[in-house]
């Protein structure tokens, strides 16, 4: 089975977040596509809205505990306001070409 864990993080990270964690055992893939956000952040590039990154990992079930507390300390969301992460629910039906 697999777990989605995703986000929104502040624009720049993504990158960072791909090279950690893409080659990562128990990690099937890793995703980032740009978007914009209210009220997530210091600075509001257009209005009152910023830009944001929105995050997708797809990682096995049994790793996904292990691999969001990394992550959260990775981007250091206990000391930085550089977004939000969750992790979803078990994913039950999915298809993947290797």
């Amino acid at each position: 089975m697999f777990v989605e864990i995703g986000g929104l993080i502040k624009k720049g990270l993504g990158q960072q977040v791909i090279k950690r964690f893409s080659k990562k055992k128990g990690v099937i893939t890793v995703g980032v596509a740009k978007g914009r956000a209210k009220d997530l952040f210091d600075i509001n590039e257009f209005g009152d809205a910023g830009e944001t990154e929105i995050l997708t990992i797809i990682v096995l079930e049994k790793s996904s505990n292990n691999l969001f507390d990394e992550l959260y300390k990775f981007l250091q969301l206990d000391k930085k306001k550089q977004g939000v992460i969750y992790k979803y629910f078990t994913i039950h039906k999915v298809s993947f070409s290797k």
